[in-house]
């Protein structure tokens, strides 16, 4: 089995939408990502869900292969986690990744609804 894993069809976190950026918007030849911010603006998250056929495949010990467009350019840092997109975990961790006026918004947001 070799099979791309899709974008996430929805916001990369349930109530950060609007802080959202779409790479690749206006580029016909590219899939548009939705990404956050994250470091201060060095990094950007997406979100990616596998179908059900892949995700059975990792949980019979397939493995996920990341494939990096470097254009001979020196490679850039990545990470990949594996993570439940429920709770104040995103929202406390965009906080502290942004350096913007709202990033108190968020946290405040999280706090009132508890999650």
């Amino acid at each position: 089995m070799f099979e791309y894993l899709k974008t996430h069809d929805g916001p990369v976190v349930e109530g950060l939408e609007k802080y959202e950026i779409i790479y690749a918007k206006d580029q016909s030849e590219y899939i548009p990502l939705s990404v956050l911010p994250g470091a201060l603006g060095s990094s950007a998250v997406s979100r990616w869900t596998p179908c059900d056929e892949q995700r059975k495949a990792i949980a019979e010990g397939a493995d996920i292969y990341l494939e990096n467009f470097h254009f001979g350019q020196p490679l850039s840092p990545v990470r990949m986690a594996v993570a439940k997109p429920a709770g104040t975990m995103w929202k406390e961790w965009f906080s502290v990744q942004i350096a913007a006026p709202f990033a108190s918004e968020v946290c405040a947001k999280s706090s009132e609804k508890g999650g």
